[in-house]
């Protein structure tokens, strides 16, 4: 039917202006969020350079302070065991400071003018001996009288390190100092606050300290980082290489990151280390995603309302509709006797004009006045109420005189008076065998007061009341003019 059909194209309408408007915002917030996240991590690959080259600078600028003290350069004016252990006691001296400072050292040492370890703080001989003028470039250039700064692979961790050289009272260079810090995940979480986005260190091809949360040990994101960084693609090499990245993408625990490496700043020599920073796009993305699906929502209760409306309407108005379609089609095609059956309230009056209509075409008593067609003569036989009244207009006109049953009907309450006519015509039509089927109380009545108009203007008569009659087996209704 295309009058159906007509609402469920405005579904399918709705449907998919839906469809367009979720993917258009999808790809709106997605190309938003990117492009945030892409411009936030630039920012920071630029920015952590420049904090570890402060701190760098800081540690310089240290390191070369505590190397100045008259103390240290006594150390080497002594030999032996005494001198292990007034170089012991000069660094666990700087260490108490630093850590009363909030600052303590991972390692404090003393090396000789031979770049060999004098004392460390752990205790008179720990490293005693050990060159570290071979292993690390930054303490040959102490030793050559300039104070600097340099990252190390130190106890299989990331060192930042300070080196300075150690002078005695005539000036003469005797010696180094060497402070050192692991790169901590404190520092991490302090350049992430500082930067907006995750950091992380690495070296040696492992990750040694991120800003990600963990309970102890290498979380989760440090091993994914890992894998993404030194293996497959292996993400990390511009920045082994000394170079900055350009930025690549890393799923860390189910999220999509965007990421970027580079080198750490300030190193005496280029060493495997550098550091990465990300950031979450599903992080940024996921405030965002109550829109889409909010949109998503309102469309499907629009498709449902425009689809429920649809069927609404076909109920109400399509299908009696087609029924009346039905019928025309039946009279066209010979079918005089046809009853138009009001089957929707909104279609009855055009139902009931249809079957005038056909009665005066016809010839027919109008049904207005006889029951709408029903001519009380042949019984139904289908056992259902067809909505008329089978009236016996066999009546001359007003009675003059009043009689018993006339004045008691007349003086019957209208509301008594409906309900015990109904009562009596369904307890015939029962009795009958015409059945009850679709007969109720609300329908009797309207037809009872219809056929009570129509027969009052025919009388002249001030009230018509009617009577159940059962003749020849059916049964009528026996109007009572009343003057």
């Amino acid at each position: 039917m295309f009058r159906a059909r007509v609402g469920l194209a405005a579904a399918a309408v709705i449907a998919v202006l839906t469809g367009v408007v979720f993917t258009s915002v999808a790809s709106s917030i997605d190309k938003s969020t990117t492009g945030l996240v892409d411009s936030r991590v630039e920012r920071a690959q630029q920015s952590v350079p420049k904090l570890d080259l402060l701190r760098g600078i800081e540690l310089t600028s240290e390191t070369q302070k505590l190397a100045r003290e008259d103390d240290l350069g006594e150390v080497f004016a002594q030999s032996g065991d005494a001198q292990r252990q007034a170089a012991y006691s000069a660094v666990q001296k700087r260490n108490a400071g630093l850590e009363a400072a909030g600052r303590k050292a991972d390692v404090v040492a003393v090396v000789g003018a031979n770049g060999k370890v004098v004392a460390r703080d752990l205790n008179p001989n720990a490293m005693y001996d050990e060159d570290l003028k071979s292993k690390y470039p930054s303490v040959a250039k102490a030793l050559d009288g300039v104070a600097n700064k340099d990252v190390w692979s130190f106890d299989g961790h990331l060192y930042r390190v300070g080196a300075a050289p150690i002078r005695n009272k005539t000036g003469a260079l005797v010696g180094a100092l060497i402070v050192g810090y692991v790169q901590s995940g404190q520092d991490a979480v302090a350049d992430r606050d500082k930067t907006g986005a995750e950091v992380a260190y690495f070296i040696d091809k492992k990750v040694q300290a991120s800003s990600f949360k963990k309970e102890g040990g290498e979380s989760s994101e440090e091993k994914s980082l890992a894998s993404a960084l030194f293996e497959g693609p292996a993400n990390a090499a511009p920045a082994l290489a000394g170079e900055m990245s350009k930025l690549f993408h890393v799923t860390l625990r189910g999220e999509d990151y965007v990421a970027a490496v580079g080198p750490l700043p300030g190193n005496m020599t280029r060493s495997a280390s550098g550091f990465v920073v990300l950031s979450s796009v599903t992080a940024a993305r996921a405030p965002l995603e109550t829109v889409r699906w909010w949109i998503l929502m309102l469309g499907v209760v629009a498709l449902l309302a425009a689809v429920g409306a649809a069927v609404m309407t076909s109920i109400r108005f399509l299908v009696p509709l087609d029924g009346i379609e039905r019928g025309v089609a039946e009279v066209i095609n010979g079918n005089r006797d046809y009853q138009f059956e009001p089957s929707s309230p909104d279609f009855e009056g055009l139902a009931n004009g249809l079957n005038v209509m056909m009665a005066r075409l016809l010839g027919r008593p109008d049904p207005s006045e006889d029951g709408l067609g029903d001519s009380g003569d042949s019984p139904t036989t289908s056992g259902r109420w067809q909505g008329e009244l089978a009236v016996d207009e066999n009546v001359t006109g007003p009675q003059a005189t009043v009689t018993p049953d006339s004045m008691a009907l007349a003086n019957e309450p209208e509301g008594e008076y409906l309900k015990r006519v109904f009562e009596e015509y369904v307890a015939a039509r029962k009795q009958t065998g015409e059945g009850t089927e679709g007969l109720n109380e609300g329908g009797f009545t309207a037809k009872l007061k219809q056929n009570e108009q129509a027969l009052l203007k025919k009388y002249n008569c001030r009230m018509v009341r009617f009577k159940v009659v059962v003749k020849n087996n059916q049964v009528t209704l026996k109007p009572v003019p009343i003057a």
